[in-house]
């Protein structure tokens, strides 16, 4: 992402998520907090922090007003969400592992698998441009305002724009690859039209870059990591791997940070002030999903099976920092639910 690295000021290689899982890694970038599987807690979204216009814009339900993170924004746009869909209604209705259940599911993933084959189909999700070009009319004119801004791109099925295939052939090829089921080929294209949506994401962003004011403090994050076929894993399956756990992190007028970064910092960083449990001098930061937890410092992973050093992957020993994980132990309830719902939603499952 040159463009995007060439506008923040400071990149952060050991930044960490706090889950492997949408649903648990934004209650902290929104609200410094760790998640406890019901959505962003209350009162706790950064935007109740600033006194101008706050302008929220998500491109994934999992960040809808149902789930708490309308609060505090004067303009919140998000995908219909909390049983508002047809889809969703019926979830509502069936309960998880039954019979009817699995009918349901299957037929919604039918329909994603038929739908696919459209020749003029639509982006799975709302681009980013689109995202983009809403955030700047909204806070057009307006010399103080706080924005949030989430794209969904990259996120399978990738189907970037200038692919080598159809949006419908890279849309099922993404999907025949993440259920295990690829060629060596299609393993290949899809980590290609991976690395497309990569680049696209960056050359609109530019527009967003070049747009705000030069002074505008920015934190550029992701919520977790990708896999693209290591050790013949895909997607962002619950894994507490080096790979799903480090992310991407960038600031632009920020305050110095230490050399660990977690997401819950991230209304700490916004604000310049305690937000949280966040921190501008952490030195280990912590991961968790379902009963699985991580703890994180900027030579090793250690979980709970392992410990791995974080420059290869290989087996390590870091007594201080396993000693850290023991402690560890947030009020976090989330799943393998949230996974199961994005693999539905995406026709996967």
């Amino acid at each position: 992402m040159e463009r995007t690295k060439a506008y923040l000021e400071t990149q952060h290689p050991r930044a960490f998520a706090t889950s492997t899982a949408t649903l648990g890694s934004f209650p902290a970038i929104v609200g410094g907090e760790y998640a406890t599987g019901d959505g962003l807690g209350e009162a706790t979204s950064v935007a109740t922090a600033f006194d101008c216009r706050r302008i929220g814009i998500t491109t994934n339900h999992l960040l809808s007003a149902a789930y708490g993170y309308a609060d505090a924004f004067d303009s919140f746009t998000s995908p219909k969400g909390g049983g508002e869909t047809l889809k969703e209604k019926g979830a509502v209705l069936l309960e998880r592992g039954t019979l009817a259940y699995e009918i349901a599911s299957w037929g919604w993933n039918r329909y994603q698998a038929l739908r696919s084959r459209v020749t003029d189909l639509e982006k799975s999700f709302r681009p980013a441009e689109d995202v983009i070009e809403q955030f700047l009319a909204e806070r057009e004119g307006r010399e103080e305002w706080f924005g949030w801004l989430h794209f969904m791109e990259p996120h399978h099925p990738y189907d970037p724009e200038d692919a080598s295939v159809s949006r419908a052939e890279a849309q099922r090829v993404s999907r025949r690859v993440l259920a295990g089921r690829g060629s060596v080929a299609d393993e290949t294209l899809v980590r290609d039209l991976y690395r497309q949506e990569v680049v696209e994401l960056d050359r609109k962003l530019a527009r967003l870059w070049d747009a705000i004011p030069d002074e505008t403090r920015v934190v550029f994050c992701a919520d977790h990591g990708e896999l693209l076929g290591e050790d013949g894993l895909w997607g962002h399956p619950g894994e507490m791997r080096p790979e799903l756990l480090t992310v991407p992190f960038g600031t632009r007028n920020a305050p110095d940070l230490g050399e660990v970064v977690s997401l819950i910092d991230v209304p700490t960083i916004l604000t310049g002030r305690e937000h949280g449990v966040g921190t501008l001098e952490r030195e280990v930061a912590f991961a968790a999903y379902g009963e699985r937890t991580a703890a994180m410092n900027a030579e090793h992973v250690a979980t709970d099976d392992h410990t791995v050093r974080l420059s290869d992957g290989e087996p390590a020993t870091d007594p201080a920092l396993e000693k850290q994980l023991e402690r560890f132990d947030p009020d976090y309830v989330v799943t393998e639910d949230a996974l199961r719902e994005d693999l539905e939603d995406l026709g996967y499952a």
